[in-house]
């Protein structure tokens, strides 16, 4: 079933006055305009008359603007080259203003292809990107470890030949632990007392957590001189790295940074903390970032959004490690005494037993008469065999008077 469309039946009359429409052109005008829109219109209006050329000039006058840009367009579609143009001069504004998460998400696998790619073709060439980045990376690591080694030797030697030392190598023997790691544990008394976490570029203090019982000034006061020092270490020695001062020492106190792409944690430590600690503040730095990286990057002083950081860095600022005050041993030193009293009396014996006997020896050498051959001892008993003269003394009231 098909249906058409009745031609445009325009009125023959002329208007009656100067204010009345002229609706024939009205309608020359209109189906001008469909011409132009959609050309097979054309066909359905056979009955209207040949355009007027003065409605060429009302057509550019009314829709040639809209007509050239549509052709202007169309070009461009059809040419990749001007099409990859166009795109180029607005893409950076457009990635600018993208959502950055649905924005990695689309970028994620053409970037992996692309890497994966560079990789295989020059393995270099990703090498030298990185250098910069896993040079000062690796020199930290490789410091924090020497110097967690030297603490764990000198330690060790420190209580090598102690009491504390004996009592200590026998726990590193019942619980299969190094001798060092138990030395360290003992020994290295130290507590968290406050934790900083602070915005990087405006070194805006994000979140503070201090332990109980610690004691400080305005936090955020705080948080402001540690960036000023730290910016002005950096600006002093023309230090262009990522990095910064990890270590102040200031009496009692240490304090501990770790730096992040948007944060800088610093830690307040009382006492002497195991290098290990280093590891535990840049695992908490990381963890931080990776759950709150947007926050941390737009962060302009409002903390709300990273009401979750607190927590971890309560669960941190909780480490400590307290001498152990277990009093005197009395039951290790009875156990001992129980010991030594019985190995001490057999000793003594045994020793006043030998000096008699070899003064009975020596007392039946200077006899005439007499030649000691052999001497031995055995199960607790002395045995001597020789030569003796009848007319000798008799070795027997010899021994009785020993």
């Amino acid at each position: 079933m098909t249906s058409t469309v009745d031609p445009i039946s325009l009125p023959q009359r002329t208007a009656s006055n100067d204010t009345e429409i002229d609706r024939e052109a009205l309608a020359s005008l209109l189906v001008e305009i469909a011409r132009n829109v959609d050309p097979d219109y054309r066909a359905r209006f056979d009955g209207v008359p040949t355009a007027d050329p003065r409605m060429e000039t009302l057509r550019q006058l009314l829709v040639g603007r809209e007509i050239s840009e549509l052709s202007r367009v169309t070009d461009l579609l059809d040419e990749p080259e001007q099409l990859a143009t166009a795109v180029g001069g607005v893409l950076p504004s457009a990635t600018a203003r993208a959502s950055h998460a649905q924005l990695g998400e689309a970028l994620a696998p053409a970037v992996e292809r692309a890497v994966q790619r560079s990789i295989q073709k020059n393995p270099r060439t990703l090498t030298d990107i990185l250098y910069p980045v896993f040079l000062p990376a690796i020199r930290k690591s490789i410091g924090e470890k020497i110097d967690q080694t030297f603490q764990s030797l000198n330690e060790s030697l420190r209580y090598i030949f102690t009491w504390r030392g004996l009592k200590w190598r026998f726990e590193s023997w019942k619980t299969g632990t190094s001798f060092s790691e138990v030395v360290l544990k003992h020994s290295l008394v130290y507590r968290v007392e406050h934790v900083f976490l602070i915005n990087r570029n405006s070194g805006l203090l994000i979140t503070h957590v201090a332990a109980e019982n610690a004691t400080s000034e305005d936090p955020q006061l705080i948080s402001s001189m540690l960036s000023a020092i730290q910016d002005f270490a950096r600006d002093s020695f023309n230090e262009k790295e990522q990095g910064g001062l990890d270590t102040i020492r200031f009496g009692e106190l240490r304090l501990w940074s770790e730096v992040g792409p948007y944060a800088t944690l610093v830690a307040v430590i009382r006492g002497n903390p195991p290098e290990e600690l280093h590891e535990i503040i840049r695992d908490v730095l990381l963890r931080i970032h990776d759950e709150c990286s947007q926050a941390l990057e737009q962060f302009d002083g409002d903390s709300s959004q990273l009401a979750g950081v607190e927590t971890q860095l309560r669960t941190f600022v909780e480490l400590k490690q307290e001498e152990s005050d277990q009093g005197f041993p009395w039951l290790a030193v009875a156990a001992v005494l129980l010991v030594l009293i019985p190995a001490g009396g057999w000793f003594v014996l045994s020793w006043q037993s030998g000096q008699r006997w070899q003064a009975y020896v020596s007392r039946l050498e200077a006899q005439p008469g007499i030649i000691v051959a052999q001497q031995t001892a055995k199960g607790g008993h002395f045995y001597i065999s020789g030569l003796r003269d009848p007319l000798a003394a008799d070795p027997q009231s010899l021994l009785s008077g020993t």
